[in-house]
């Protein structure tokens, strides 16, 4: 996501802000779905618990920016960052499973507005949705989970088109589960305490364009052949 600054101050929020984020999903098996910051970022997201954000930019880099300061400052990159709409999302072509959890976020506390959204002191999701993480952001199809399938430790739900799975450039490949997605999207919004964001929200992300293909040293994913 672009995070171009407005150059503004940072104000003071005591009623939420409502933003877009995507996560990557954990089934951990003592406290359930979790929800896992896409890219870099914070750890897992505690069900029940707002996420409040620090500064944890090195000592060495904060010469001449002076102290410690309370997150997000104008001055430096921290905070927890949420997008206006879907649509800046950027859809490159990945190496790695894309993020099957899309869903908005309130902002509150100390926020700082960029060009293409905001970042914020505390955060919790408001409503979510799992998608099928192919269709959502690297090729089009129905989008709604039909199977889940499980990669490194995370969860992937995937669609009828998709079902047969994800193979990173290493030739790994996701493996299906008997998790049903429908009752993992339920344990997921009873665990965190928040609404199912309504399909039509969502449903741009299904019909856009498959993203071009990379030149042929950059590695990426590729759909694994159903066979029938």
């Amino acid at each position: 996501m672009t995070t171009r600054e407005i150059p503004e101050e940072a104000e003071k929020r005591s009623e939420p802000i409502v933003g877009w984020r995507v996560w990557n999903l954990d089934d951990d098996p003592t406290y359930g779905p979790l929800l896992l910051p896409a890219g870099s970022g914070s750890g897992a997201w505690w069900p029940r618990h707002a996420e409040e954000a620090r500064c944890t930019l090195f000592s060495l880099f904060r010469l001449g920016k002076g102290k410690n300061h309370e997150a997000p400052d104008p001055a430096c990159s921290c905070g927890i960052y949420a997008a206006r709409s879907l649509e800046i999302f950027e859809r490159p072509r990945p190496a790695w499973p894309p993020p099957p959890v899309v869903g908005t976020v309130s902002l509150w506390g100390r926020v700082v507005e960029h060009e293409f959204g905001w970042r914020a002191r505390f955060a919790y999701p408001a409503r979510l949705r799992l998608v099928c993480s192919m269709c959502a952001w690297f090729e089009p199809g129905p989008g709604t989970p039909a199977v889940v399938h499980r990669f490194v430790g995370q969860l992937y739900p995937l669609c009828v088109k998709h079902r047969g799975g994800i193979e990173v450039p290493d030739t790994r490949v996701t493996k299906p589960t008997d998790i049903d997605p429908a009752a993992l999207q339920a344990r997921l919004l009873d665990a965190y305490g928040v609404e199912l964001l309504p399909l039509e929200l969502v449903e741009d992300l299904f019909h856009q364009p498959p993203t071009p293909d990379p030149p042929a040293f950059r590695p990426s994913i590729h759909a694994v052949p159903i066979e029938e």
